[in-house]
């Protein structure tokens, strides 16, 4: 028997936390086995995502191309949900053999396409736009990417940088649509992968991210099987339950927050569902975004689904000391980990 979620609690009625170490009930061994079970768990999370499960379309426009050392860069737009346009950088190896893995890219609150796509890469000073002063964030590594050998799409998240309003002043208005901010941020990520899928130089495809960018790829990864490995950076996953008891509660935006969810699982029970899907997880053991309680909790209900699934190996989750950080230690272990799953 595969693993089945338990019946959605009344509105109103008392919810009983403990019940969710045991949420799922384990277990198929085999890919094949599993994959049935997955399809419904993906379609669930769909459901509280307020959107739909199926592929989306994506009319993608080119506004044209630069190559410079041996890269091709791809300036892309496509519309999307509530009129918005997605903008978006395509980079790519000038030269290939044949089909090459992709990486969908997710910048971080106070990132763009811009901060992934830039020449240099590394820890480096990047300004916001409506800031006076820069910070300290890890620039240029989509493009870094592309120089490794993969096809890198670095998208600017909606209601980040210059997307108007803030994705948190949008997510009050979507809610009381009967939609949820996430399930549209996510449309946005699955009509890149409708892009890359229709292209016939991408192989298989990863998605990666840093804070914003890690928790939008984790869901990504567990609602859209055609992406075939991720590896969330920093992005806050591992137990809702742990968070709302050990976190600081105002630390994520309305946008993090998925209504209901808790009702049918937390995160390691829907990512034990997903097992053998390669996943990898940089969860720094002092992150603001999400305890190592947290944390812990994750790696005792995921480990087991991954070890009866034997893909042991398929699950990587490193918690280094550290703080909120996207270091060129957590960039080498996601591009160590899409060579090992993507080619």
């Amino acid at each position: 028997m595969g693993r089945v979620l338990p019946d959605k609690v009344p509105s109103g009625a008392p919810v009983d936390m403990n019940r969710f170490s045991a949420v799922l009930v384990l277990i198929p061994l085999s890919a094949s086995a599993q994959e049935p079970h997955a399809s419904v768990v993906r379609q669930t999370f769909a459901e509280l995502l307020k959107t739909s499960a199926t592929e989306p379309p994506v009319s993608a426009v080119s506004h044209g191309q630069v190559t410079a050392e041996g890269l091709v860069l791809e300036d892309l737009s496509w519309d999307s949900s509530d009129d918005e346009t997605v903008p978006a950088y395509l980079i790519r190896p000038a030269e290939r053999s044949g089909p090459l893995p992709a990486v969908i890219c997710l910048h971080g609150s106070s990132g763009s396409r811009e901060s992934m796509a830039g020449p240099t890469f590394g820890p480096g000073q990047w300004t916001r736009p409506g800031r006076d002063s820069p910070h300290t964030r890890m620039l240029g590594w989509a493009r870094e990417l592309a120089r490794r050998g993969f096809i890198a799409l670095a998208i600017t998240q909606r209601g980040l940088d210059r997307r108007e309003p803030p994705i948190n002043v949008q997510a009050n208005a979507i809610l009381v649509q009967g939609r949820t901010a996430m399930g549209e941020i996510l449309y946005e990520i699955r009509q890149g992968l409708t892009y890359l899928k229709g292209r016939d130089d991408v192989g298989k495809i990863g998605v990666t991210g840093m804070s914003f960018g890690g928790i939008t790829s984790f869901y990504t990864w567990l609602l859209d099987n055609r992406v075939a490995a991720a590896a969330p950076i920093c992005g806050g996953v591992g137990s809702l339950d742990s968070f709302i008891r050990l976190g600081r509660l105002s630390y994520h935006g309305t946008y993090w927050w998925v209504p209901g969810m808790l009702q049918r699982g937390d995160h390691g029970d829907f990512a034990s569902a997903m097992a053998p899907k390669p996943l990898m997880v940089w969860a720094p053991t002092s992150d603001v975004g999400m305890p190592r309680e947290g944390v812990d909790r994750f790696r005792e209900r995921v480990v087991p689904a991954y070890a009866q699934a034997r893909a042991t190996r398929a699950l990587q989750i490193h918690q280094p000391a550290g703080e909120h950080s996207f270091t060129l230690e957590a960039f080498e272990a996601m591009a160590s980990f899409f060579d090992e799953f993507l080619r």
